[in-house]
């Protein structure tokens, strides 16, 4: 076996060359503008939509500071896979990724690199964002367990979506064209949701449709969790969603991969 082989295979080496490009990937973005996406938008928007519809919503009877963070925290999870999709434009377009697999690297340490290093960013926003909704009092209220519950949910829905902003992002050299173009299903993702208000908000035609897309049903998921009594019956439809996506989104960034190469 050669040396270059040798470094190609083995848990040690993935664990090792994984680390290593998921502290590269975590140095590239830990910059200003990184650091004001994650640490001063989240706290604009929670006190932004409370001032705008927490008296609204509190007439109604909701708790508002209760039913906001976890849909920003969800409404997060879509910034962290953007921003990896457009990294990942960036990597192939300097080369970057072609230099990891024409070198003796574990191909598998490349996702690795990526994944750890959106996990990270993801924990981070899950902390600012809460941190900032206990200020304008949202509460963990079903113990330990739940809150660990809800923190590696909001984790697994980033990394979800990196796997589809990957096979976006892997298509392109063009990492402000590929931000563009990501945004676009955001947006409409996030806004045709139970985020900001409740299905029954909407038309009576669309209530179906919000009340069980994706997004609201991992966000759904997320208030439960967060709540006096957490239900698997709101968690394990999430929990099937992102299964079920995950292994549609893996397979078009894996074809998206051997595309790159």
């Amino acid at each position: 076996m050669t040396a270059a082989t040798g470094t190609e295979h083995g848990i040690g080496n993935l664990a090792a060359q994984g680390s290593a490009l998921a502290g590269r990937n975590l140095r590239q973005r830990a910059n200003a503008e990184m650091l004001v996406v994650f640490g001063v938008f989240p706290v604009i928007f929670v006190f932004g939509f409370l001032l705008l519809f927490g008296r609204l919503f509190a007439e109604r009877g909701l708790d508002y500071a209760q039913f906001l963070p976890p849909a920003i925290v969800a409404q997060w999870m879509f910034t962290v896979a953007n921003t990896s999709g457009a990294a990942s434009a960036a990597d192939r377009a300097s080369g970057m990724l072609t230099r990891c697999l024409s070198m003796p690297v574990n191909r598998a340490a490349v996702v690795v690199g990526r994944l750890a290093s959106d996990a990270v960013w993801a924990v981070l926003a899950v902390v600012v964002i809460s941190a900032t909704g206990y200020v304008a009092g949202f509460r963990f209220q079903g113990g330990a367990l739940a809150v660990l519950g809800f923190v590696l949910l909001a984790v697994a829905f980033a990394l979800t979506l990196t796997a589809a902003t990957t096979a976006v992002g892997l298509s392109s050299t063009d990492p402000e064209a590929v931000a563009a173009t990501l945004n676009l299903p955001y947006l409409a993702l996030i806004m045709l949701s139970t985020a900001f208000v409740p299905a029954d908000a909407f038309p009576g035609w669309l209530e179906p449709v919000i009340r069980y897309s994706p997004v609201s049903v991992v966000i759904e998921a997320l208030r439960s969790l967060a709540s006096t009594t957490p239900s698997w019956g709101k968690v394990w439809p999430a929990v099937a969603w992102l299964a079920g996506l995950l292994v549609i989104f893996s397979w078009a960034a894996a074809r998206a991969f051997r595309r790159a190469r």
